[in-house]
């Protein structure tokens, strides 16, 4: 008997349907037959993921078992090398995995391909993605920590159709490759990067080549029985890669395998090449090929039951490589596997470790440097500050003068000079442009960053810590952040593009990763789940659910679990989600960051060019790029976006007003604060902000900055700030166990608030220097209370005592560094924040219009959307004027003390058809909805939502006429032969009845995002008071304890950790009148959460609670309110309580 094939196929997984083992043989008789059975697997290493397979053969390998014990010890190395060392070491050394940066052909992580390497027992591995390096830095650091050789790589595809293997054999190497990458991505359409085989021989130097197995180039030469231009194909590449080339023998049971694997080797036998064991590894086990092969579908766009995808084929019509694989069987072997599977030929096995042995120890380029600014950088600094210095004082005080003399001396030491240049260079180029800008983060503490004119806070004044920013034992390297207007950040990357050369800058990569929303949408639809089901599961979804969390947020979530939804129906997509959750998506620009290089950068990593930008984007993330490159964060903040409208706005009456020279002395810019009146304050507008502020008493810039970094961290903030209010009102003592306590901590009432403090006092009581204070810092950010925790104490108590200080004072400082864990500020990045608050405030009281005008155009621009802060300022007394296509700008305007909405805010409405309004209104005001079509010449869609946004008010009246006519207008402009009738009378409107106020008020919403005349709630006030009900403007003024009934709109909800677990969630109720703070406890979120959530009104019973001068609301039941107004429920129907969710909808 003959085998002539022997393959395994998957099968229907997505129905429960066994993979099956196929063999074809010629029997005695030298017939052809074909049998075929199911293959049994290990409990739990099954593929198949509905109703269980009956129980199979027994297993001399627990897979299921190794899973689970790599899966326990992947988050703790030492316990993994541990279990790894268990395991015979095996000759073999895989050198084709791939991971989640191939997008949709691999489920592993860079991460979890190198655990799984130690934990199989393989000495070395090679990570090749196709066209990537993106994973490059996680894998070979992730290979260090667990002692297993790490190997880089790529597949590219060729143009001739089918890839290749290129391993990195030297640094020469890694560059070439990173070059040859660059360019397949650069010079071919975007998304669809594609190798020239004639490149290969340009970019070999350095190289290993691999013929690819199953996807390579020769094997679908061979497999399609074209044999001579496979011996070609092989002969070119042995003449580009000499000795560097080696035939990759793949065993992955597929039909053709048996046939092409014998040419392979009588190839290598006849053309003196050598052949290896290889084949892509894509998941650690079995079982995941189904998550990986459902990726892969939505990664195409198309469903399990298609073969190929509608993902835009390759415009030159060059063959692609199959996608989708045919079996499970590309995963991670154990050495009995794969000793069974090249049982007849070992020395192929044997040969992975020799071209392991071939590859560099360290694969990885060496760091570049930064690009020089001029011949003498740390000379031109200097003269540069002092300049700056003396623009700043009218003389410089001795200890200021002291203070640069020793900063400048610690950056010119280190060498980062040209660093501080080029941003000075940015900024006064972007100031030349009147670019609003101002420093963050820990380079506020630089009193350098102050006279370059960086940063607005004077470092030296407030007494900041430059040893948090760049500590003299270069142990850190700078990390400058500076925010630019949204609208012109762009510009000031183009700026540096051109200053150091389009080759030498790049913009630093973000992989987007699949999370809970994103997988349901996409994963369940390749999955074939009706889109309706998967539209109801979505939007009931909150974000912070991840994709491993989706079975259990069934049972934890009433907007879920009391939804009606079968659960039945998602069994399979929850299972496949736990595998997917985290994985890299899509690679796009990171927001801010700019890396700049002495050498070309795509000799470090890969390049791609950007959608949109002329800065190409590297291919690797902020992680992994601050191995190599310094980065420059060109960050933006709305609130100079809207600071800056303010300045144009108020410049009309008044040209030399300038947002840079307020005077912030005057005591009324913080009654705001103490009164919460701060929606619309770009960095103080959240809830937790106002009640913090008004608690507090902010009265300065000092406190202001407490309250940022107390809040602005986040639920995970490491600061004590109800202890803080508490000590600041006299209603808890501060006492502190020594003088120098006091020092570091008296500004904060006793209370570790900055970064800095920590570091101060590890620096001043324990004797660490600023890199060591850091990295211990940095520790508890990340760490929760373990046994590291104890070893850190004994040490700390230890090193303090030692100095000199009692046990009593040592403990104490243990107790104030231990406590600081979760995210904190720097005391400079808290300073900037308050600065742009306050400026913001003071622009508010005193030019209200023509804030709330620059606060509405420069959307998003702070914690509420255009909704609420139009409402905002109608309750401040600023009429809304509707949009008109005669009357609107571009943007949001300021007509006698009102705001005019722009034509930016319509929904639908592209920026062609907004430019061209604005250029025939030139040529004369529009007559009629007719006119408006034929000169402006807009889509019917877009002419509907002018009309029903009430644009054309002023000319028709009667909307609903006006949407009757919009079909015809549209008929007239597209026939040419009305040309001949120019003069003839437009048609009359036809005699319909017009919307009610609510439905105009619903379509507006709708439409433009945000409410004209009047909030939707207004217009049920009156049934609202008659059944008790109270506008939410009272219910804040309640007293404490005081019971109530409130209607509004539920929005901004959040569901923080808490210690207990219990859930609690925090929301504003919106109506009429403004905002109020509701708190919902887990019993009440767990018994009426699905009204919360689903429902676009709500009726709140509960009861007022005051906290040191701040009420919130406390909800004890939650219903679903029906609108009078609306009894058909258009406003849902419509989206208009949710406008952002509007268009999508409308469009689906």
């Amino acid at each position: 008997m003959e085998l002539l094939a022997h393959w395994i196929e998957a099968g229907e997984w997505w129905r429960g349907e066994h993979e099956r083992e196929f063999r074809e043989f010629l029997d005695r008789d030298g017939v052809r037959r074909t049998d075929s059975g199911p293959i049994s697997r290990p409990e739990g290493w099954s593929l198949t993921l509905l109703p269980a397979p009956p129980p199979g053969s027994a297993q001399t390998v627990d897979y299921a078992l190794m899973k689970r014990e790599y899966q326990a010890a992947k988050s703790d190395v030492e316990a993994l090398i541990a279990r790894a060392e268990t395991r015979e070491p095996l000759p073999f050394a895989p050198l084709h995995v791939l991971s989640g940066y191939s997008f949709g052909r691999s489920t592993l992580t860079p991460e979890v391909a190198a655990g799984m390497a130690r934990l199989c027992g393989y000495p070395a591995a090679a990570l090749t993605d196709r066209f990537s390096l993106g994973g490059a830095v996680q894998f070979v650091r992730s290979c260090s920590k667990v002692g297993v050789k790490p190997l880089l790589g790529a597949a590219v595809e060729l143009d001739i159709g089918g890839e290749v293997l290129l391993l990195v054999e030297s640094v020469a190497g890694y560059r070439n490759l990173s070059r040859l990458l660059t360019r397949c991505h650069r010079e071919h359409p975007r998304l669809l990067p594609l190798c020239r085989s004639e490149w290969l021989g340009q970019y070999a130097e350095g190289l290993i080549c691999l013929t690819g197995g199953h996807v390579g180039a020769l094997n679908r030469l061979l497999a399609s029985k074209r044999y001579e231009e496979a011996d070609r194909f092989a002969r070119f590449l042995r003449e580009r890669f000499g000795d560097r080339m080696y035939l990759e023998i793949e065993r992955t049971f597929l039909p053709w395998e048996i046939s092409v694997n014998r040419r392979l080797l009588e190839m290598s036998s006849r053309l003196g090449v050598p052949a290896v064991a290889g084949g892509p590894i894509q998941h650690v086990a079995p079982k995941d090929f189904a998550a990986q092969d459902a990726l892969l579908c939505a990664e195409t766009l198309c469903t399990v039951e298609e073969l190929v995808g509608r993902k835009p084929q390759r415009p030159d019509g060059a063959p692609s490589v199959p996608a989708r694989s045919l079996n499970a069987e590309r995963y991670f072997r154990t050495g009995d596997a794969w000793r069974a599977l090249f049982a007849d030929a070992p020395e192929l096995l044997g040969r992975t470790l020799e071209v392991a042995e071939r590859c560099a120890e360290s694969p990885l380029p060496p760091r570049p440097g930064f690009p020089r600014f001029c011949e003498e950088p740390e000379a031109t600094l200097r003269e540069v500050v002092f300049r700056g210095a003396r623009e700043r004082y009218d003389e410089i005080p001795f200890e200021v003068k002291s203070r640069l003399n020793l900063e400048l001396s610690t950056i010119c030491h280190l060498g980062f000079a040209s660093h501080f240049l080029a941003f000075w260079e940015a900024c006064n180029w972007a100031r030349g442009e009147g670019i609003l800008f101002s420093a963050r983060g820990s380079a506020v503490d630089s009193a350098v960053a102050w006279c370059l004119g960086i940063s607005r806070i004077d470092a030296a004044r407030h007494n900041l810590h430059f040893d948090r920013f760049l500590p003299p034992d270069g142990s850190k390297r700078p990390d400058i952040d500076v925010d630019f207007e949204a609208a012109r950040r762009e510009d000031v990357r183009q700026f540096f593009a051109r200053r150091y050369g389009k080759e030498h800058t790049a913009t630093v990569g973000a992989y987007a990763t699949w999370q809970g929303r994103g997988i349901v949408r996409e994963i369940g639809k390749a999955l074939m789940i009706p889109q309706p089901a998967l539209d109801c599961l979505a939007k009931r979804l909150h974000g912070s659910v991840t994709g491993a969390r989706l079975r259990s947020a069934f049972q934890a979530r009433p907007e879920l679990r009391d939804s009606g939804i079968p659960v039945e129906r998602f069994e399979l997509l929850f299972e496949i989600a736990s595998t997917l959750d985290g994985l890299p998506r899509h690679l796009g620009a990171h927001s801010s960051g700019v890396v700049l290089s002495d050498v070309p950068v795509c000799d470090v990593v890969p390049v791609l060019d950007s959608a949109r930008e002329d800065v190409p984007i590297l291919q690797w993330d902020k992680y992994s790029a601050k191995h190599f490159f310094d980065k420059l964060d060109v960050l933006c903040l709305r609130g100079h976006d809207v600071l800056k409208g303010t300045q144009a706005h108020v410049r009309e009456s008044a040209p030399e007003f300038t947002v840079l020279d307020l005077r912030m002395d005057d005591d009324s810019v913080w009654e705001p604060f103490r009164k919460g009146e701060l929606i619309g304050v770009p960095q103080s507008a959240s809830p937790a902000m106002r009640q913090a502020h008004v608690r507090l008493g902010t009265s300065n810039l000092h406190e202001a900055s407490l309250i940022q970094a107390g809040i602005r961290p986040g639920v995970g903030g490491a600061v004590k700030l109800n202890a803080l209010i508490r000590r600041k009102r006299g209603l808890e003592p501060c006492r502190f166990d020594h003088p120098m306590l006091e020092t570091i901590l008296g500004s904060t009432y006793g209370i570790v608030v900055f970064q800095e403090q920590v570091d101060q006092l590890l620096e001043t009581f324990c004797g660490y220097t600023p890199g060591e204070a850091e990295e211990i810092r940095d520790e508890f950010q990340r760490r929760r209370a373990d046994e590291w925790d104890e070893a850190m104490r004994a040490e700390v108590l230890s090193r303090a005592m030692e100095g000199g200080f009692s046990y009593q004072v040592a403990n104490a400082v243990w107790e104030l560094v231990s406590g600081f864990r979760g995210y904190g500020f720097a005391q400079g990045h808290a300073l900037a924040f308050a600065d742009i608050s306050i400026r913001s405030v003071y622009c508010m009281q005193r030019y209200p219009a023509e804030y709330f005008a620059a606060l509405l155009s420069s959307q998003p621009a702070g914690y509420y959307g255009p909704a609420t802060i139009a409402n905002e300022a109608r309750n401040r007394g600023i009429p809304i004027l509707p949009l008109s296509v005669n009357r609107s700008q571009e943007r949001f305007t300021v007509e006698d003390g009102a705001i005019r909405i722009g034509c930016m805010q319509q929904h639908n409405l592209s920026e062609a058809t907004r430019r061209r309004i604005l250029e025939e209104r030139e040529r004369g005001e529009f007559r009629s909805v007719f006119d408006f079509a034929e000169r402006v010449r807009p889509s019917v869609d877009e002419l509907e939502c002018l009309v029903l946004s009430g644009a054309f008010d002023e000319l028709h009246s009667n909307r609903r006429a006006t949407l009757w006519c919009v079909g015809e207008a549209a008929r007239l402009r597209r026939d040419p032969r009305n040309a001949l009738f120019a003069e003839l009378p437009e048609p009359p409107l036809p005699n319909v009845s017009d919307f009610s106020p609510y439905e105009k008020a619903v379509l507006e919403r709708a439409m433009l995002g945000m409410d004209v005349a009047q909030h939707l709630m207004a217009f049920e006030r009156e049934r609202i008071a008659a059944k008790g009900g109270i506008p939410c403007a009272n219910a804040s003024r309640l007293e404490d304890g005081k019971r109530a009934v409130v209607v509004g709109i539920a929005m901004r909800l959040r569901f923080p950790p808490t210690a207990s677990g219990r859930r609690i969630v925090f929301f504003d109720l919106e109506d009429e009148s403004g905002l109020l703070n509701v708190t919902v406890f887990d019993e009440t979120y767990q018994r009426d959460g699905h009204s919360i959530i689903t429902s676009p009104f709500v009726t709140l019973r509960g009861y007022a609670q005051e906290r040191e001068g701040h009420i919130a609301f406390v909800a004890t039941r939650v219903y679903p309110y029906r609108m009078k107004a609306d009894p058909e429920g258009i406003a849902e129907q419509t989206g208009a309580v949710h406008a952002e969710d509007f268009i999508t909808r409308r469009r689906s």
